[in-house]
């Protein structure tokens, strides 16, 4: 049996070695601050300006795999004026994410037992986290965690894969070893939810669900190629491909945003 935190610490080291994808990454970062504009508080995707929302200043980052594969959203997220708490399973992470960013308050600790009270934090991010798990069992886990320590009327923002996507269905399936070989996934994936038992789930958790959607809608296998390539190219190429990925969010607008967005997003807030 896999274990986890040396699993996810040896990820850490190749990331932080080799920092591939790094365009990706950048776009990647801009398209979670931009939920976080969408729903929490005014935070510019390209630089961190922004209009702070009043009483919603401490929040809780369910992992620090951003800020070790690229820029990251913390730094954007503490000009803000926020808050930001952080925990990741692997220590090796934990260790890259806070030399990148002094003051940032880090944690090794699983998101299925946080070592926090109850209630001390006005939201939670949670990028593609729970769908790391092997069970949804797992992820029901996870859910009822992050309620404790959300206050009443706090807000979290959650993304996990869509299975509803055809590639994600692929990928979950028996081409998983075959991918994973080939580098095309480039790390473990586990166990997700359909939008209708994710909403169940988040709801069984304490939370009102505000918002629901499919987000993340560039077709990824050829997105991610292409900003290799551009990756090598003069930096003026640069801004017209993350304008042009940016773009492709246009297609949440459409009934078929669940059949072409990579991820579920949910906005919910913690019941009283």
């Amino acid at each position: 049996m896999i274990d986890v935190q040396d699993y996810w610490d040896g990820v850490g080291v190749a990331w932080t070695a080799r920092r591939p994808q790094r365009l990706w990454r950048e776009f990647t970062d801009r398209h979670q601050l931009s939920l976080v504009d969408r729903w929490l508080t005014r935070v510019a995707s390209a630089g961190g300006r922004s209009n702070r929302h009043p009483g919603r200043g401490t929040l809780l980052k369910t992992d620090l795999f951003d800020e070790v594969a690229g820029r990251g959203v913390v730094a954007a997220l503490t000009a803000a004026g926020l808050r930001v708490t952080a925990v990741d399973i692997s220590p090796v992470v934990v260790a890259a994410a806070a030399a990148r960013n002094p003051g940032l308050e880090v944690f090794v600790a699983d998101v299925r037992t946080l070592p926090f009270g109850e209630a001390m934090f006005d939201g939670v991010l949670s990028w593609s986290t729970l769908d790391h798990f092997e069970s949804t069992a797992d992820i029901q886990r996870a859910l009822v965690e992050i309620r404790r320590v959300i206050r009443s009327g706090g807000r979290l923002i959650l993304t996990m894969d869509n299975p509803a996507h055809p590639l994600i269905r692929l990928r979950n399936g028996p081409l998983l070893p075959v991918l994973r070989w080939l580098g095309i996934v480039p790390y473990q994936v586990g166990a997700t939810l359909e939008q209708r038992a994710l909403a169940a789930m988040v709801w069984e958790a304490g939370f009102d669900l505000l918002d629901i959607t499919a987000v993340m809608h560039c077709p990824r296998v050829i997105a991610v190629a292409l900003a290799g390539l551009v990756e090598r190219m003069p930096t003026v190429c640069r801004g017209p491909l993350l304008r042009c990925l940016a773009a492709c969010e246009g297609l949440e607008r459409l009934p078929s945003r669940w059949i072409t967005g990579h991820f579920i997003a949910v906005h919910a807030q913690a019941r009283s």
